[in-house]
């Protein structure tokens, strides 16, 4: 009976380690996913804001032609 208990305490404890790696590697994957976003935004910024603008624009133009 003993060996069971030590067996099952083994057991948790092992569950508990990997819950600690999955986390510490899901924290480092959205680090990873964080860093793209910035150096994704950083170079293109300016084109995806010019993308919007224009969209924007030509939003705005079509509602004012139908008035």
């Amino acid at each position: 009976m003993t060996e069971l208990m030590i067996r099952l305490q083994n057991t948790i404890a092992d569950r508990k380690d990997e819950r600690g790696a999955a986390m510490a590697e899901y924290g480092l994957l959205l680090a990873l996913v964080a860093l793209a976003a910035i150096l994704i935004l950083g170079t293109f910024g300016d084109n995806i804001a010019n993308v919007f603008t224009e969209a924007n624009n030509s939003l705005v133009d079509g509602i004012g032609a139908s008035n």
